[in-house]
Protein backbone atom coordinates (compact mmCIF):
# COMPACT_ATOMS: atom_id res chain seq x y z
CA UNK A 1 0.00 0.00 0.00
CA UNK A 2 2.90 2.40 0.59
CA UNK A 3 4.64 2.09 -2.24
CA UNK A 4 1.21 2.34 -4.34
CA UNK A 5 0.92 5.70 -2.46
CA UNK A 6 4.00 6.54 -3.29
CA UNK A 7 3.92 6.26 -6.81
CA UNK A 8 0.49 7.59 -7.11
CA UNK A 9 1.88 10.75 -5.15
CA UNK A 10 4.51 11.33 -7.95
CA UNK A 11 2.43 10.80 -10.66
CA UNK A 12 0.73 13.27 -9.24
CA UNK A 13 3.96 15.80 -9.39
CA UNK A 14 4.45 14.96 -12.86
CA UNK A 15 1.03 16.02 -13.71
CA UNK A 16 1.06 19.33 -12.47
CA UNK A 17 5.13 20.19 -13.00
CA UNK A 18 4.12 22.85 -14.94
CA UNK A 19 1.99 24.89 -12.83
CA UNK A 20 4.69 26.85 -10.66
CA UNK A 21 3.19 29.58 -9.97
CA UNK A 22 -0.53 29.37 -9.18
CA UNK A 23 -2.02 32.90 -7.83
CA UNK A 24 -4.22 31.10 -5.40
CA UNK A 25 -1.19 30.56 -3.00
CA UNK A 26 1.48 33.12 -1.86
CA UNK A 27 4.02 31.91 0.47
CA UNK A 28 6.48 32.00 -2.53
CA UNK A 29 7.29 33.56 -5.99
CA UNK A 30 7.95 30.13 -7.39
CA UNK A 31 5.61 27.17 -5.62
CA UNK A 32 4.93 24.38 -8.04
CA UNK A 33 2.70 21.96 -6.98
CA UNK A 34 4.96 19.20 -7.72
CA UNK A 35 7.00 19.53 -4.36
CA UNK A 36 4.38 18.80 -2.06
CA UNK A 37 3.39 16.04 -3.25
CA UNK A 38 6.91 14.85 -3.89
CA UNK A 39 7.74 15.81 -0.69
CA UNK A 40 4.24 13.59 1.06
CA UNK A 41 6.14 10.76 -1.21
CA UNK A 42 9.85 11.06 0.19
CA UNK A 43 8.17 10.75 3.66
CA UNK A 44 6.49 7.64 3.15
CA UNK A 45 9.44 6.39 1.81
CA UNK A 46 10.63 6.04 5.38
CA UNK A 47 8.44 3.32 6.04
CA UNK A 48 9.98 1.12 3.37
CA UNK A 49 13.07 0.13 3.46
CA UNK A 50 14.85 2.89 0.79
CA UNK A 51 17.78 4.14 1.74
CA UNK A 52 20.05 6.91 0.39
CA UNK A 53 23.04 5.29 -1.78
CA UNK A 54 26.54 5.48 -1.68
CA UNK A 55 27.02 7.86 -4.27
CA UNK A 56 24.10 10.06 -2.17
CA UNK A 57 26.73 10.32 0.88
CA UNK A 58 28.19 13.48 -0.63
CA UNK A 59 24.59 15.19 -1.05
CA UNK A 60 23.92 14.28 2.48
CA UNK A 61 26.93 15.28 3.24
CA UNK A 62 26.62 19.00 1.82
CA UNK A 63 22.93 18.89 3.19
CA UNK A 64 24.09 18.26 6.95
CA UNK A 65 26.87 21.01 6.67
CA UNK A 66 24.62 23.48 4.99
CA UNK A 67 21.96 23.13 7.59
CA UNK A 68 24.17 23.39 10.33
CA UNK A 69 26.26 26.15 9.07
CA UNK A 70 23.07 28.57 8.27
CA UNK A 71 21.98 27.64 12.05
CA UNK A 72 25.26 28.90 13.32
CA UNK A 73 25.66 32.00 11.43
CA UNK A 74 21.94 32.92 12.19
CA UNK A 75 22.68 33.04 15.86
CA UNK A 76 25.33 35.97 14.56
CA UNK A 77 23.31 37.64 12.21
CA UNK A 78 20.03 37.59 14.42
CA UNK A 79 17.87 36.60 11.67
CA UNK A 80 16.82 32.40 12.26
CA UNK A 81 14.12 33.35 10.05
CA UNK A 82 16.14 33.69 6.64
CA UNK A 83 17.87 29.98 7.95
CA UNK A 84 14.60 28.25 8.54
CA UNK A 85 13.46 29.22 4.53
CA UNK A 86 17.17 28.23 3.64
CA UNK A 87 16.70 24.55 5.69
CA UNK A 88 13.02 23.73 4.07
CA UNK A 89 14.15 24.54 0.68
CA UNK A 90 16.85 22.13 0.60
CA UNK A 91 14.80 18.95 2.47
CA UNK A 92 12.43 20.11 -0.12
CA UNK A 93 14.83 19.17 -2.53
CA UNK A 94 16.33 16.42 -0.79
CA UNK A 95 12.82 14.59 -0.89
CA UNK A 96 12.18 15.72 -4.46
CA UNK A 97 15.61 13.91 -4.82
CA UNK A 98 14.93 10.73 -3.46
CA UNK A 99 11.63 10.13 -4.27
CA UNK A 100 12.87 10.60 -8.36
CA UNK A 101 15.61 7.88 -7.69
CA UNK A 102 12.60 5.46 -5.37
CA UNK A 103 10.75 5.72 -9.19
CA UNK A 104 13.28 5.14 -11.53
CA UNK A 105 14.22 2.20 -9.88
CA UNK A 106 10.89 0.82 -9.90
CA UNK A 107 10.70 1.37 -13.41
CA UNK A 108 13.38 -1.31 -13.85
CA UNK A 109 11.12 -3.63 -11.83
CA UNK A 110 8.06 -2.68 -13.08
CA UNK A 111 7.68 -1.68 -16.83
CA UNK A 112 4.63 -0.81 -16.72
CA UNK A 113 5.53 2.16 -14.61
CA UNK A 114 6.97 4.02 -17.70
CA UNK A 115 3.56 4.06 -19.05
CA UNK A 116 2.27 5.26 -16.25
CA UNK A 117 5.02 8.45 -16.69
CA UNK A 118 3.66 8.78 -20.34
CA UNK A 119 0.74 9.53 -19.68
CA UNK A 120 1.09 11.77 -16.82
CA UNK A 121 3.39 13.46 -19.03
CA UNK A 122 0.28 13.93 -21.14
CA UNK A 123 -1.80 15.14 -18.45
CA UNK A 124 1.49 17.47 -17.41
CA UNK A 125 1.56 19.45 -20.93
CA UNK A 126 -1.58 19.46 -22.91
CA UNK A 127 -3.13 21.88 -21.33
CA UNK A 128 0.17 24.44 -21.14
CA UNK A 129 0.41 23.71 -24.82
CA UNK A 130 -2.41 24.43 -25.30
CA UNK A 131 -2.43 28.04 -23.43
CA UNK A 132 0.84 28.09 -25.40
CA UNK A 133 -0.64 27.88 -29.21
CA UNK A 134 -2.85 30.29 -27.73
CA UNK A 135 -0.49 33.12 -26.75
CA UNK A 136 1.51 32.13 -29.78
CA UNK A 137 -1.68 33.60 -31.68
CA UNK A 138 -2.37 36.35 -29.83
CA UNK A 139 1.29 37.52 -29.93
CA UNK A 140 1.92 36.95 -33.35
CA UNK A 141 -1.76 37.16 -35.48
CA UNK A 142 -4.76 38.51 -33.74
CA UNK A 143 -2.30 40.98 -30.72
CA UNK A 144 -5.78 41.41 -28.73
CA UNK A 145 -4.47 39.88 -25.64
CA UNK A 146 -7.71 37.46 -25.34
CA UNK A 147 -5.27 34.44 -24.24
CA UNK A 148 -4.06 36.37 -20.98
CA UNK A 149 -7.65 35.75 -19.04
CA UNK A 150 -7.46 32.11 -19.79
CA UNK A 151 -3.24 32.53 -18.54
CA UNK A 152 -4.26 34.36 -15.54
CA UNK A 153 -6.37 31.47 -14.02
CA UNK A 154 -2.92 29.08 -13.39
CA UNK A 155 -0.26 32.57 -13.40
CA UNK A 156 -0.43 35.40 -10.62
CA UNK A 157 1.64 37.60 -13.03
CA UNK A 158 1.07 37.41 -17.10
CA UNK A 159 3.23 38.61 -19.80
CA UNK A 160 2.20 40.25 -22.95
CA UNK A 161 3.27 38.95 -25.84
CA UNK A 162 5.35 36.31 -24.75
CA UNK A 163 5.35 32.07 -24.26
CA UNK A 164 5.23 31.40 -20.73
CA UNK A 165 2.65 28.84 -20.85
CA UNK A 166 0.61 28.16 -17.14
CA UNK A 167 3.86 29.29 -15.79
CA UNK A 168 4.60 32.28 -13.92
CA UNK A 169 7.86 33.07 -15.97
CA UNK A 170 8.16 33.18 -19.57
CA UNK A 171 11.76 31.18 -18.09
CA UNK A 172 10.28 29.01 -15.96
CA UNK A 173 8.17 27.66 -19.26
CA UNK A 174 11.02 27.42 -21.07
CA UNK A 175 12.49 25.11 -17.70
CA UNK A 176 9.75 23.29 -18.64
CA UNK A 177 9.70 22.78 -22.46
CA UNK A 178 13.23 22.17 -22.18
CA UNK A 179 13.44 19.28 -19.07
CA UNK A 180 9.67 17.96 -20.29
CA UNK A 181 10.88 17.50 -24.12
CA UNK A 182 14.07 15.40 -22.88
CA UNK A 183 11.63 13.11 -21.33
CA UNK A 184 8.84 12.86 -24.35
CA UNK A 185 11.40 12.37 -26.65
CA UNK A 186 13.17 9.51 -24.32
CA UNK A 187 9.41 8.10 -23.80
CA UNK A 188 9.10 8.26 -27.31
CA UNK A 189 11.97 6.18 -28.33
CA UNK A 190 11.09 3.94 -25.87
CA UNK A 191 8.03 2.77 -27.86
CA UNK A 192 5.01 5.73 -26.04
CA UNK A 193 3.79 6.70 -29.87
CA UNK A 194 1.49 9.73 -28.44
CA UNK A 195 4.50 11.42 -27.01
CA UNK A 196 5.76 12.58 -30.83
CA UNK A 197 3.01 15.06 -31.18
CA UNK A 198 3.10 16.33 -27.80
CA UNK A 199 7.10 16.61 -28.29
CA UNK A 200 6.16 18.27 -32.03
CA UNK A 201 4.40 21.15 -30.20
CA UNK A 202 6.91 21.56 -27.71
CA UNK A 203 9.54 22.14 -30.00
CA UNK A 204 7.02 24.70 -31.99
CA UNK A 205 6.65 26.59 -28.97
CA UNK A 206 10.10 26.39 -28.07
CA UNK A 207 11.60 27.76 -30.90
CA UNK A 208 8.93 30.51 -31.32
CA UNK A 209 8.84 31.37 -27.86
CA UNK A 210 11.56 33.83 -28.62
CA UNK A 211 13.40 33.44 -25.16
CA UNK A 212 16.81 34.27 -25.20
CA UNK A 213 17.61 31.80 -21.76
CA UNK A 214 16.00 29.16 -23.45
CA UNK A 215 18.04 29.04 -26.71
CA UNK A 216 21.15 29.77 -23.72
CA UNK A 217 20.17 26.84 -22.05
CA UNK A 218 19.46 24.51 -24.51
CA UNK A 219 23.10 25.96 -26.62
CA UNK A 220 24.94 25.64 -23.04
CA UNK A 221 23.57 22.06 -22.31
CA UNK A 222 24.79 20.72 -25.99
CA UNK A 223 27.99 22.06 -25.69
CA UNK A 224 28.14 20.37 -22.15
CA UNK A 225 26.93 17.28 -23.76
CA UNK A 226 29.99 17.66 -26.64
CA UNK A 227 32.63 17.83 -23.49
CA UNK A 228 31.50 14.72 -21.40
CA UNK A 229 30.09 12.24 -24.49
CA UNK A 230 32.49 9.33 -25.16
CA UNK A 231 29.93 9.48 -28.35
CA UNK A 232 27.90 11.02 -30.96
CA UNK A 233 30.27 13.92 -29.95
CA UNK A 234 30.72 14.99 -34.10
CA UNK A 235 26.69 14.80 -34.48
CA UNK A 236 26.28 17.11 -31.28
CA UNK A 237 29.00 19.57 -32.84
CA UNK A 238 26.82 19.45 -36.19
CA UNK A 239 23.48 19.77 -34.59
CA UNK A 240 24.86 22.83 -32.17
CA UNK A 241 26.34 24.43 -35.25
CA UNK A 242 23.10 24.68 -36.66
CA UNK A 243 21.36 25.84 -33.28
CA UNK A 244 23.89 28.63 -33.30
CA UNK A 245 23.00 29.11 -36.96
CA UNK A 246 19.26 29.29 -36.16
CA UNK A 247 19.66 31.94 -33.02
CA UNK A 248 21.75 34.22 -34.68
CA UNK A 249 20.39 34.27 -38.14
CA UNK A 250 16.58 32.46 -38.28
CA UNK A 251 15.14 34.45 -35.03
CA UNK A 252 16.16 37.62 -35.90
CA UNK A 253 14.74 37.05 -39.76
CA UNK A 254 11.16 35.64 -37.87
CA UNK A 255 11.19 38.65 -35.62
CA UNK A 256 11.28 40.71 -38.18
CA UNK A 257 9.09 38.81 -40.81
CA UNK A 258 6.45 38.69 -37.66
CA UNK A 259 6.48 42.44 -36.45
CA UNK A 260 7.55 41.05 -33.23
CA UNK A 261 8.22 43.74 -30.84
CA UNK A 262 8.63 44.10 -27.03
CA UNK A 263 11.11 44.53 -24.40
CA UNK A 264 12.97 40.67 -25.44
CA UNK A 265 13.27 41.21 -28.79
CA UNK A 266 16.04 43.64 -27.95
CA UNK A 267 18.69 41.00 -26.92
CA UNK A 268 18.36 39.24 -30.28
CA UNK A 269 20.16 42.31 -31.84
CA UNK A 270 23.52 40.91 -29.25
CA UNK A 271 24.72 44.46 -27.91
CA UNK A 272 25.60 42.94 -24.83
CA UNK A 273 27.04 46.59 -23.65
CA UNK A 274 23.46 47.85 -24.66
CA UNK A 275 21.40 45.20 -22.41
CA UNK A 276 23.16 46.00 -19.98
CA UNK A 277 22.59 49.14 -19.73
CA UNK A 278 18.66 48.75 -20.77
CA UNK A 279 17.27 45.59 -20.14
CA UNK A 280 16.76 44.73 -15.95
CA UNK A 281 16.04 40.70 -16.79
CA UNK A 282 19.77 40.90 -18.04
CA UNK A 283 21.50 43.14 -15.91
CA UNK A 284 20.23 40.84 -13.14
CA UNK A 285 21.19 37.81 -15.00
CA UNK A 286 24.13 38.83 -14.93
CA UNK A 287 25.74 41.41 -12.28
CA UNK A 288 23.25 39.34 -9.42
CA UNK A 289 25.62 36.02 -9.64
CA UNK A 290 28.74 38.33 -9.76
CA UNK A 291 27.96 39.67 -6.51
CA UNK A 292 27.63 35.75 -5.24
CA UNK A 293 30.94 34.84 -6.39
CA UNK A 294 32.23 38.42 -4.90
CA UNK A 295 30.56 37.23 -1.69
CA UNK A 296 32.73 33.78 -2.10
CA UNK A 297 35.83 35.85 -2.83
CA UNK A 298 35.57 37.64 1.09
CA UNK A 299 34.43 34.52 2.56
CA UNK A 300 36.14 31.34 0.48
CA UNK A 301 36.46 29.01 3.04
CA UNK A 302 32.70 28.76 4.77
CA UNK A 303 30.90 31.38 2.91
CA UNK A 304 28.26 33.59 4.16
CA UNK A 305 25.62 30.94 5.38
CA UNK A 306 22.97 29.00 3.71
CA UNK A 307 20.04 31.27 2.91
CA UNK A 308 22.34 34.55 4.03
CA UNK A 309 23.38 35.95 0.10
CA UNK A 310 21.47 39.33 0.69
CA UNK A 311 23.05 39.93 3.88
CA UNK A 312 26.06 41.68 1.74
CA UNK A 313 23.91 42.59 -1.30
CA UNK A 314 23.29 46.17 -1.24
CA UNK A 315 26.63 47.14 -0.12
CA UNK A 316 28.17 44.83 -3.01
CA UNK A 317 26.26 46.13 -5.59
CA UNK A 318 26.48 50.07 -4.51
CA UNK A 319 29.87 49.43 -4.26
CA UNK A 320 30.35 47.83 -7.93
CA UNK A 321 27.15 47.82 -9.84
CA UNK A 322 25.28 50.93 -8.63
CA UNK A 323 24.47 51.74 -12.38
CA UNK A 324 21.49 49.18 -11.97
CA UNK A 325 19.86 51.42 -9.28
CA UNK A 326 17.75 52.88 -12.58
CA UNK A 327 15.98 49.93 -12.93
CA UNK A 328 12.92 49.81 -10.25
CA UNK A 329 13.36 45.98 -8.93
CA UNK A 330 17.11 46.44 -8.23
CA UNK A 331 16.37 49.99 -6.38
CA UNK A 332 13.50 48.29 -4.33
CA UNK A 333 15.68 44.98 -3.72
CA UNK A 334 19.11 47.44 -2.32
CA UNK A 335 16.61 50.02 -0.55
CA UNK A 336 13.46 48.00 0.43
CA UNK A 337 13.43 44.70 0.42
CA UNK A 338 17.40 43.81 0.68
CA UNK A 339 16.23 40.35 2.72
CA UNK A 340 14.36 39.04 -0.75
CA UNK A 341 17.74 39.33 -2.94
CA UNK A 342 18.69 36.20 -4.39
CA UNK A 343 21.86 34.96 -6.76
CA UNK A 344 19.58 34.10 -9.54
CA UNK A 345 21.94 31.24 -10.19
CA UNK A 346 21.95 28.12 -8.31
CA UNK A 347 26.62 27.97 -8.90
CA UNK A 348 26.69 31.42 -7.24
CA UNK A 349 24.94 30.44 -4.45
CA UNK A 350 26.57 27.80 -3.61
CA UNK A 351 29.85 29.59 -3.57
CA UNK A 352 28.24 32.25 -2.01
CA UNK A 353 26.51 30.70 0.70
CA UNK A 354 28.67 27.85 1.11
CA UNK A 355 31.86 28.51 0.22
CA UNK A 356 34.88 26.27 -1.12
CA UNK A 357 33.44 23.13 1.19
CA UNK A 358 30.21 23.27 0.58
CA UNK A 359 30.72 23.90 -3.53
CA UNK A 360 33.41 21.09 -2.94
CA UNK A 361 30.65 18.57 -1.50
CA UNK A 362 28.37 19.28 -3.90
CA UNK A 363 30.34 18.91 -6.85
CA UNK A 364 31.70 15.52 -5.38
CA UNK A 365 27.86 14.89 -5.69
CA UNK A 366 27.27 16.31 -9.32
CA UNK A 367 30.28 13.95 -10.31
CA UNK A 368 29.31 10.75 -8.72
CA UNK A 369 25.63 11.71 -10.95
CA UNK A 370 27.64 12.22 -14.47
CA UNK A 371 29.50 8.68 -13.43
CA UNK A 372 26.06 7.37 -12.75
CA UNK A 373 24.96 8.20 -16.43
CA UNK A 374 27.55 5.57 -17.77
CA UNK A 375 27.37 5.34 -21.36
CA UNK A 376 23.41 6.74 -21.95
CA UNK A 377 23.21 9.32 -24.15
CA UNK A 378 20.00 10.36 -22.68
CA UNK A 379 21.37 10.88 -19.33
CA UNK A 380 24.57 12.89 -19.91
CA UNK A 381 22.47 15.18 -21.60
CA UNK A 382 19.54 15.32 -18.73
CA UNK A 383 22.92 16.03 -16.55
CA UNK A 384 24.09 18.77 -19.11
CA UNK A 385 20.67 19.67 -19.46
CA UNK A 386 20.66 20.26 -15.65
CA UNK A 387 23.92 22.12 -14.84
CA UNK A 388 22.54 24.67 -18.02
CA UNK A 389 19.10 25.15 -16.60
CA UNK A 390 20.61 26.43 -13.06
CA UNK A 391 22.25 29.19 -13.96
CA UNK A 392 19.04 31.17 -14.04
CA UNK A 393 17.62 29.46 -11.27
CA UNK A 394 19.17 29.41 -7.62
CA UNK A 395 15.64 27.54 -5.62
CA UNK A 396 16.83 24.52 -3.91
CA UNK A 397 13.41 23.42 -4.51
CA UNK A 398 13.52 23.16 -8.28
CA UNK A 399 11.45 20.25 -9.08
CA UNK A 400 13.19 19.74 -12.73
CA UNK A 401 16.45 19.73 -11.79
CA UNK A 402 16.12 16.74 -8.72
CA UNK A 403 13.44 15.08 -10.67
CA UNK A 404 15.82 14.87 -14.18
CA UNK A 405 19.25 14.01 -11.15
CA UNK A 406 17.18 11.60 -9.31
CA UNK A 407 16.10 10.15 -12.52
CA UNK A 408 19.85 9.75 -13.92
CA UNK A 409 20.68 8.12 -10.49
CA UNK A 410 18.22 5.84 -10.42
CA UNK A 411 18.47 4.55 -14.01
CA UNK A 412 15.75 5.49 -15.61
CA UNK A 413 17.66 6.68 -18.82
CA UNK A 414 19.22 3.60 -19.01
CA UNK A 415 19.04 1.95 -22.78
CA UNK A 416 16.73 -0.86 -22.91
CA UNK A 417 14.79 -2.47 -25.93
CA UNK A 418 11.98 -0.26 -27.32
CA UNK A 419 8.58 -1.35 -25.97
CA UNK A 420 6.20 -1.84 -29.38
CA UNK A 421 3.13 0.27 -28.99
CA UNK A 422 0.88 -2.60 -28.26
CA UNK A 423 3.15 -3.85 -25.57
CA UNK A 424 3.26 -0.66 -24.05
CA UNK A 425 -0.48 -0.75 -24.07
CA UNK A 426 -0.50 -3.77 -22.42
CA UNK A 427 1.95 -3.25 -19.95
CA UNK A 428 -0.21 -0.03 -19.38
CA UNK A 429 -2.95 -2.06 -18.40
CA UNK A 430 -1.28 -4.38 -15.84
CA UNK A 431 0.36 -1.63 -14.40
CA UNK A 432 -2.78 -0.09 -14.31
CA UNK A 433 -4.49 -2.90 -12.52
CA UNK A 434 -1.89 -3.53 -10.31
CA UNK A 435 -1.75 0.75 -8.87
CA UNK A 436 -5.88 0.30 -8.70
Amino acid sequence: MVRKLIIVLFLFSIAVISYDSLPYFHFSVYRPLSMFSMFAASFLLLFTGYRFKTGDYFLVAFAMYSVGHSLIVSVGYGDTGSSFKHVVTLLFGLSMYRTSVYIAEQTKEDPALIGWIAKSMLVAFIPPLFAGFLQLMDSLILHSGFSRPFTGLFSEKVYKGRIQLLSGEPSWGAIHMLSGGLLMFFLYKRGFRKQLPLLIGTAVLLMLSFSAYAYSVLLTAMLIYVLIANKNRGKMLLVLGVCVLIVAVGVPYLLETFHVSGYFTERFKFNFNHLIKTDNSMFIRVYFPAIGFIEFAQHPVFGVGGGFYYREFADLLLRHFSDGLKFKEVADLVFDRPDMATSRNLLSKIFAEEGLIGAVLFGGFMATILKSAGRSPYAKFAFALCVALVMNFDSYSFVNFWLLIGFIRGGFFQEQPAVPAAATDMQSMKGMKRIA
